[in-house]
């Protein structure tokens, strides 16, 4: 089975140095999702301060597949 890692990106690389298996692609693209969504509900401090970042799925040899932008966007009411 294909082992994929998930890199986050916020201004520094956090490179997954474990990674995990998925029999296909789009197993590795739904778990990239789920693993976003996770951490914007328990990391939402920095989105509230406007800071951007991103999940990255990548293979073994480090080509990227797929990715997980996340970016928050206030309004001028809100300022």
């Amino acid at each position: 089975m294909p082992r994929y890692y998930l890199n986050v990106r916020d201004g520094v690389s956090h490179p997954d140095t474990e990674g995990q298996e998925f029999a296909a692609i789009d197993d590795a693209r739904a778990a990239t999702v789920r693993f976003a969504a996770d951490v914007m509900r328990d990391e939402a401090g920095p989105l509230l301060r406007g800071e951007d970042w991103r999940v990255e799925l990548v293979d073994a040899d480090g080509r990227l597949l797929f990715s997980v932008i996340v970016a928050t966007v206030a309004s001028a009411l809100a300022a």
